[in-house]
């Protein structure tokens, strides 16, 4: 980051003392209060140059915890009458997570350097640095302090023309980066685009991580949809191997770009910020460094990991999709349950007590009635070399699960049918395995769904 810093620093330097080549003996002729007076009014021509606004990738602080870690994007629209309008969706609007925009006044100021203010209240950007308690945070009281955030903000760098000014806030010192919006850009529209493309790939709902390679490191990369990526090395532990880094999710042209607050730096200390989502291959590669890559986790790993690291069971019910042999044998075992009054109503493989175990789900009809499970160790291993696994139905867990086995010989039947070597992949994207489909040599195939 530092890099990034003095690299910034020097290109601000270089606009703002050699922007205007013809002019530099008068620049140089004049005092230094004249010369920042010339800067600020440079400055409020370019903001206001941008005809469809800028995306402010907004962060209160420099923390790694929510919500004052958590990046913000506001939209704003600089005019030369010194209005501005920001535009937001997120917890803090009112009401909360629905589209708000307001309008308020900004001026670039001089103060030891080119300062943007918002100088009126705005309600979508000051609600960072009101001072007032929190929403949403249970058990704190902000009072006095609220997030943090800065409403006044140094410019580093704002050259003529260019897709992106860089901020940083006079207060808190966390940097701003401004990207420039097309002509006739509507806010809402944008932000409700950005949100669903991040919501699909780092959906809430979808349990499975993310894979980071970096060169020859490869991490994992847990909780995409907070806002604030656990990072901890593939092969490590979510908790005691935890590095938090917040990051945003914006849009330029036709592309999403994921930018993290601060550069992270490969195993040869080369440092990447900034990533591109490549639609075609679906994974997010480095702008500078196009090898360094963020995809969804492999299927058949997520398959095993969602297991044993207790992440869920993968389920399997009549409505699932599952080839002939698959599905005759289901039936033959509801049919046979249902003389006993009894229904099935799933089977799932999942990890439990250093075992894998096969569940199958039932539940008894009548006054004595009631769910039942009964539970089938098998032996599991992963096959790298063909993406996949294989699967060995071992014995009963227990000996009511033994006994099941006279009373309903069908158990066997369909437990002996994933005795075979599956090929994992995934139905969807890699970004969200909610559903894995396992196929075998013969015509064997299921589709599973994370429980």
């Amino acid at each position: 980051m530092k890099k990034i810093i003095l690299a910034s620093l020097c290109l601000a330097s270089a606009c703002t003392f050699t922007g205007c080549v013809s002019e530099e003996d008068d620049i140089f002729d004049a005092s230094a209060p004249v010369r920042l007076e010339q800067a600020a009014e440079t400055y409020t021509e370019r903001l206001a140059a941008s005809a469809g606004g800028w995306a402010m990738e907004y962060y209160p602080t420099t923390e790694t915890s929510s919500p004052k870690g958590n990046g913000y994007l506001l939209l704003a629209k600089f005019y030369p009458n010194l209005s501005v309008t920001v535009g937001m969706k997120n917890q803090f609007c009112l009401p909360a997570n629905e589209y708000m925009e307001d309008t308020s006044s900004w001026e670039v100021i001089t103060d030891n350097g080119p300062v943007l203010t918002f100088d009126t209240y705005n309600n979508c950007l000051h609600t960072f640095s009101s001072p007032d308690d929190v929403p949403g945070t249970p058990g704190l009281d902000e009072t006095g302090v609220g997030l943090e955030g800065d409403y006044e903000f140094v410019m580093i760098d704002v050259p003529e023309d260019g897709e992106f000014v860089m901020l940083k806030g006079k207060k808190r010192g966390t940097y701003v980066r401004m990207t420039r919006l097309p002509e006739g850009t509507d806010f809402q529209t944008y932000i409700d685009d950005v949100e669903n493309f991040s919501n699909t790939v780092f959906s809430a709902s979808a349990p499975n991580v993310c894979m980071l390679t970096m060169g020859d490191s490869i991490s994992k990369l847990a909780n995409g949809s907070t806002g604030i990526f656990n990072i901890y090395p593939y092969e490590g532990d979510a908790i005691s191997d935890e590095s938090y880094h917040p990051f945003m999710m914006t849009k330029r042209g036709d592309k999403y770009y994921l930018r993290f607050r601060d550069a992270l730096v490969g195993p040869d200390e080369t440092e990447e910020q900034e990533f591109v989502y490549d639609s075609e291959r679906d994974l997010f590669t480095g702008v500078e460094h196009p090898e360094y890559l963020i995809e969804g986790d492999l299927p058949h790993r997520f398959f095993a990991s969602a297991m044993s690291e207790g992440v869920g069971t993968w389920m399997f019910n009549s409505s699932s999709d599952m080839s002939d042999n698959i599905r005759e044998r289901y039936q033959a075992l509801a049919s046979s349950m249902s003389t006993e009054r009894a229904t099935l109503r799933q089977v799932s493989f999942g990890y439990a007590d250093g075992s894998y175990i096969c569940t199958i789900a039932g539940s008894r009809r009548g006054p004595t009635g009631g769910t039942t499970n009964i539970y089938y160790s098998y032996k599991f291993a992963l096959t790298e070399t063909e993406n996949g696994c294989t699967l060995q139905y071992q014995e009963p867990a227990d000996e009511t699960s033994s006994n099941m086995l006279g009373t309903f010989p069908a158990i066997a039947d369909l437990l002996n049918v994933f005795n075979a070597q599956f090929t994992i992949t995934t139905p969807g994207s890699r970004f969200n395995m909610n559903q894995l489909h396992l196929a075998a040599e013969g015509g064997t195939e299921i589709t599973l769904t994370i429980n």
